[in-house]
């Protein structure tokens, strides 16, 4: 429509075929292929609230009440799943939250 703007998708988006959450990249030219990323529901979880702009510690704190786990055991899990994408050059570690790696 006249006037509306098109928003850009984001480069690595959450799927979930075949029972298993996807990472994806979905702006990659073929070669270099990057594989997709699976990860489990409490990943997909973790992924989407990093999504909405939650830091670390606010993510942790939801889950930990979420799933009565304790926060410490929590924030541990959260920042492995991020140093575990980071490897996979899909996030990188900011001090207040998180920025995917291809946005800044």
């Amino acid at each position: 429509m006249a006037g509306e703007e098109k928003k850009e998708r984001p480069r690595y988006q959450l799927r979930q075929a075949a029972g298993c959450f996807w990472i994806l990249d979905m702006q990659q030219e073929g070669v270099p292929f990057h594989r997709p990323v699976v990860v489990n529901e409490a990943g997909a979880e973790i992924w989407r609230l990093s999504a909405q702009g939650k830091s670390q510690e606010e993510i942790a704190v939801l889950l930990s009440e979420r799933y009565k786990e304790d926060v410490e055991k929590v924030r541990r899990d959260v920042k492995q799943f991020q140093e575990t994408l980071r490897e996979c050059g899909i996030v990188t570690p900011k001090e207040s939250g998180w920025v995917r790696s291809d946005e800044g």
